[in-house]
C-alpha cells in the first residue's frame, strides 16, 4: 500500500497600517491665558522711546501657560514582528497592539509560521540517539511501541541479531520491489531471524511501506488488530526494526521475540 503525503503551507502576514488617534478623556486639551485685570483704572500704555535711544526691556508678554505634549506617532510603534514582555505575546493588528499571555508549557517567541512573537509549544524532545542496535528512525519506533505497551508489560529492548535480520528484510523488499512476509526466496520471517542466529521459542514480525516517520507507522500497525496483537504482546521482550528510505518510499520491518 502506497500513501502520497501533501504538506500544506499555510502563510500568515501582518502589518501595521493607517494612524492611532488617542483623545484624553476630556478631549483636546486648549491653552488658557490668564489676565489679570485688577482693581483699578486702566494703565495707559507708555510711550515710544525716542528715536534711536534705548528702547529698553520690553512688557512682558502674557503667560500662555505649559504647551502640551506632542501627539504620539501615527500607527502602531511595536516591531513588525512583535515582542515578547515577559509571558506576555504582544503585537500588532492594523493600529491595534494585541496581546496574549502563554499558559501551561506554552512560551512567548518568534513563531516563523506566523511571522510574528506569539505563545508556542514547546518543542517536541530529539529522537533517541543512534545505537549499534538502532538508528533513530528504529530506536524511535521502539520507544514507541514500548510507551504503548505501559508499565505493565515487559520492556521490548533491541537485539542486534533482530535488528539485522528485520533491516535485510526491508533492504529485500526494497530492491526486489515487493511487499510480503515471504520473500521472494521463500523464506519466512522465522526463517530470517535462524539465519541471524536468533533463538526463540515465540516470534512475529509486522512490516509496512510507504509511511515516513516512525510516529506515522506506529499509528498505522496499532490501528490493525493483527499487528497490535504483535505489539502489545505480554511474551515478547525483545525486538529488531528496519527502516530503509528506498528513494523516498520507506520500507519497515518490525521482529519480535521472547
Amino acid at each position: 500500500m502506497r500513501r502520497l503525503l501533501v504538506p500544506s503551507l499555510v502563510l500568515a502576514l501582518t502589518a501595521c497600517e493607517g494612524r492611532l488617534v488617542i483623545e484624553g478623556p476630556e478631549g483636546p486639551s486648549v491653552p488658557r491665558v490668564m489676565l489679570d485685570a485688577g482693581d483699578g483704572p486702566p494703565t495707559m500704555p507708555p510711550p515710544p522711546p525716542p528715536s534711536g535711544g534705548d528702547a529698553g526691556t520690553p512688557p512682558p508678554g502674557d503667560d500662555a501657560g505649559t504647551p502640551p505634549p506632542p501627539p504620539p506617532p501615527p500607527g502602531c510603534t511595536l516591531p513588525a514582528q512583535g515582542e515578547c514582555q515577559g509571558d506576555t505575546a504582544r503585537w500588532c493588528e492594523g493600529d491595534t497592539i494585541r496581546e496574549e499571555t502563554c499558559t501551561g508549557d506554552r512560551r512567548c517567541e518568534l513563531d516563523d509560521g506566523l511571522g510574528r512573537h506569539a505563545c508556542v509549544e514547546p518543542a517536541p524532545p530529539p529522537p533517541p540517539p543512534p545505537t549499534a542496535c538502532a538508528g533513530p528512525e528504529e530506536a524511535e519506533v521502539i520507544r514507541l511501541a514500548n510507551e504503548a505497551r505501559g508499565a505493565s508489560r515487559p520492556t521490548l529492548v533491541c537485539d542486534d541479531d533482530m535488528a539485522r535480520a528485520a533491516r535485510l528484510h526491508s533492504q529485500d523488499m526494497c530492491d526486489q520491489d515487493y511487499f510480503s512476509h515471504t520473500g521472494l526466496d521463500g523464506r519466512s520471517p522465522f526463517d530470517r531471524m535462524r539465519d541471524q542466529g536468533v533463538s526463540y521459542r515465540t516470534a512475529g514480525e509486522n512490516i509496512a511501506m510507504g509511511q515516513r516517520t516512525p510516529s506515522a507507522v506506529h499509528t498505522a500497525w496499532m490501528n490493525s488488530p493483527g499487528h497490535r496483537r504483535n505489539i502489545m504482546n505480554d511474551a515478547y521482550g525483545r525486538i529488531g526494526v528496519g527502516y530503509v528510505n528506498c528513494g523516498g518510499r520507506p520500507y519497515w520491518t518490525q521482529v519480535f521475540a521472547d
